[in-house]
């Protein structure tokens, strides 16, 4: 029976002895379950296709039974064992998962997921376990590999659920009522009391070391769950903006999509931050489309209304910049493997496939043929894409091959039932490469694909005369004259933003060969590395100079020979000649003189120096500056301060470098003076003063020693009968006679300048 305290059908494949102890009666239920491993063996044990498996010895089913014990494994070898390189990928039609290879595409197991027929469903498989999530019911069961079985459930009562897992932990989130309920991912219970985070949450991720990420966007904050429990909220957008969190290898990243700007997080704080270039920022917030998860620290962002692309390097701080057609497509999150970046498009059930090396869009790639949501994951380095309402899938690998899998095929294995015959393990060893079939492209100029056959006039009318095809007389690439090949436009540059500069990458144009490319559209005080680019290319440009505070945009033009017309490229997407800053390096403070101060000095960052402005925060105060280095005063002696210095401009800021400046005035070693032939003991008192306090110790007559001296301060003003000097100054001392405060007209310390003031 499901629910929330069922146990049936656990059979999970490994669990720690911590896990065991948490759930009482889950060790004796494995012990059960061995029980009837040996009478499964030998139904079980037999050759395959590509790998043989001899009968074992009577000892090794003792061995099978011990291991099946420790190790919580249900009867070994009753279904063949799923491919190590694979998913899990859900089918809404038929209500089932099918668990394909990924290096062949081919399906090597299927469960049924009981009562989601025709139901949304999730699937979290970056865990330990394989959980699935019915979002019209809430139901969450957990798929058993070893059995291809899903019999281990809890229905959580409520649509719209999310479901997040890794490492060890599972949450289930209900953004609509805002908790956070931490579940057993063994189990799929309850673990622990729900947290109240507020209505209206984001959606959230779970990175690999299992710490949860909850984005509160009514309050521009983002909840760490850390170990399981709830951590300080990260603060990282004003309030109501629009946030979208992203995992880019491993990293959690925040993209606020009102401000335009992407953040990389620690559950102390922003640790760098992007604004994002390209024209991103003028387009709509919820059609700014980030994925929820990159297996690279590439992030790419596509604006879906303007056809900006940026690929974001949140380690180099590197964008890469370029333009995707729109019309006619309704496009989803991109996805980046390699140096291709995949973009559904859900009005041909195809992926536009753009190729970040060669600065141009390749063939699509066809997966379902029919409009549809396809979603876009990558796991163990290859790209998966799936449409849960077709039968079609597709894994792609980082050389860009294509493997269609077939969901709904019936040859595979599925969850044994008693007195089933035994299975083959129908996936080869190895299988030929093969591709997803490409779209029949239209010929050029037959007006969209249009394959009717020509319509002919009546065999009476005489057909129109044409003139003979010219045939030119010159070399074309030396001598343009009719009858050469027409010019044609080369590709729209790429433009990557670069730390003082700009490269610029563009396809040379098709056809007719050109003498030159050159750039057009610098600026001034910007020069361009080559000068122009010669018909063999490289096809590259790289610009230097230009202010980090603007935005660039290029555009290519080919030059052919004498008589023909030049042609210009489409303007290259607007980037900056700068990156987001890196933190300050070598952070130094020197106190000043007396106290009351310090100079805070630091050098450049090592990557994003260009139009950097820095801020140093201290406690109390806070100043902007351009330069290295900032002199702090009016501070009080005696305590220590907090300081940072971080770093902006117009492409992010970088993480503070932090400090402190510790105000604790040094000791002095001073002789007490002025106190020779005078009968009376010297006072130590225990406030500056003769008014108050009392004496917390005494000098002998004529003593001129040695004293510590802490600092100075003022009180009751004294007078000394013989030098004739008055003064407030006290000094607080330490000594073997006593610690407390002498009046300074009997140490001078208020004329040494190493001696501070106390506060």
């Amino acid at each position: 029976m499901s629910g929330a305290g069922s146990t049936r059908g656990l059979r999970p494949r490994r669990l720690s002895e911590e896990t065991i102890a948490a759930a009482p009666g889950r060790g004796a239920q494995l012990r059960q379950h061995a029980g009837s491993a040996a009478t499964a063996l030998w139904a079980t044990l037999r050759p395959t296709r590509n790998r043989s498996t001899g009968y074992l010895a009577i000892g090794a089913v003792g061995a099978l039974i011990a291991s099946s014990i420790a190790l919580g494994v249900g009867a070994a070898g009753t279904i063949p064992r799923l491919a190590d390189i694979g998913a899990w990928l859900n089918s809404s039609g038929s209500g089932e998962a099918s668990h394909a290879n990924g290096l062949t595409g081919d399906v090597d197991g299927k469960v049924k997921l009981p009562g989601m027929n025709g139901h949304s469903v999730t699937i979290a498989q970056d865990g330990r376990t394989v959980l699935v999530l019915d979002r019209k019911t809430g139901k969450v069961v957990r798929i058993d590999p070893s059995q291809l079985t899903a019999e281990q459930s809890t229905n959580y009562g409520t649509s719209g659920l999310q479901l997040v897992s890794g490492g060890t932990y599972a949450y289930v989130v209900d953004a609509a009522k805002g908790t956070v309920q931490r579940i057993d991912p063994a189990l799929t219970t309850p673990t622990g009391e729900k947290v109240q985070l507020g209505p209206g949450l984001g959606t959230a991720t779970v990175d690999s070391q299992g710490t949860l990420w909850v984005p509160q966007p009514g309050k521009g904050t983002v909840v760490p769950f850390v170990n399981g429990a709830r951590s300080a909220e990260v603060k990282v957008a004003a309030p109501d903006h629009d946030l979208v969190l992203t995992l880019a290898q491993g990293r959690p990243v925040v993209t606020d999509r009102t401000d335009a700007v992407t953040k990389v997080l620690t559950v102390a704080g922003t640790r760098q931050t992007f604004n994002l270039q390209g024209g991103i920022a003028d387009s709509a917030p919820a059609k700014i489309l980030v994925p929820a998860a990159t297996d690279s620290p590439m992030v790419p962002i596509l604006a879906a209304d303007s056809g900006a692309l940026a690929l974001v390097d949140v380690t180099s701080g590197q964008s890469i910049n370029a333009r995707v057609p729109i019309q006619g497509h309704a496009l989803g999150a991109p996805q980046v493997l390699g140096k291709k970046v995949y973009i559904p498009d859900g009005t041909t059930g195809s992926l536009l496939v753009y190729d970040t090396a060669s600065s141009a869009f390749q063939d699509s790639v066809n997966v379902t043929r029919k409009p549809g949501n396809l979603e876009l994951f990558v796991r163990n380095g290859l790209l998966w894409v799936n449409d849960q309402n077709n039968s079609s899938a597709a894994v792609i690998n980082a050389g860009g091959d294509v493997h269609t899998i077939g969901k709904y095929t019936d040859k595979v294995p599925t969850a044994r039932k008693k007195n089933d015959k035994p299975v083959e393990d129908n996936v080869p060893s190895s299988r030929p490469t093969h591709r997803a079939q490409q779209p029949t492209r239209p010929d050029k100029g037959t007006g969209g694909g249009n394959t009717r056959p020509p319509t002919h006039a009546p065999a009476t009318t005489p057909p129109p005369t044409q003139a003979p095809p010219t045939t030119p007389t010159k070399n074309c690439a030396i001598n343009w004259e009719a009858g050469c090949p027409e010019p044609q436009t080369p590709g729209t540059p790429q433009a990557q933003s670069g730390d003082g500069s700009i490269t610029l990458t563009f396809q040379p144009a098709s056809g007719l060969t050109p003498q030159r490319y050159v750039l057009k559209g610098l600026s001034g005080g910007q020069t361009a590395t080559p000068s122009q680019v010669g018909p063999n290319g490289p096809f590259t440009f790289q610009v230097d100079g230009g202010s980090c505070d603007t935005e660039f945009s290029y555009t290519v033009v080919a030059e052919y020979a004498a008589g023909a017309a030049s042609k210009e490229s489409k303007a290259s997407a607007p980037v900056r000649p700068c990156v987001a800053p890196g933190a300050p390096q070598s952070l130094k403070i020197t106190n000043s003189g007396g106290g009351h101060g310090a100079k805070v000095s630091w050098k450049a960052p090592s990557g994003g120096a260009s139009g950097v402005t820095y801020k140093v925060t201290w406690t109390g105060g806070s100043a902007t500056t351009q330069s290295t280095s900032r002199t702090i005063t009016g501070l009080d002696n005696g305590g220590q301060y907090d300081v940072s210095v971080s770093t902006s401009n117009a492409a992010g800021s970088g993480s503070a470098t932090n400090g402190t400046i510790d105000l604790t005035p040094p000791d002095v070693t001073m002789n007490i003076t002025h106190n020779d032939d005078d009968p009376d003991p010297l006072a130590i008192r225990t406030e500056p003063s003769t008014k108050s306090g009392g004496r917390a110790g005494q000098f002998s007559p004529n003593y001129q020693g040695p004293v510590t001296v802490h600092c100075r301060t003022t009180g009751s003003s004294e007078y000394h009968p013989y030098d004739k000097v008055t003064s407030d100054v006290w000094a607080k001392i330490s000594s073997g006679s006593g610690n407390g405060y002498v009046a300074d007209i009997y140490l001078d310390s208020r004329n040494n300048s190493s001696v501070w003031e106390c506060k």
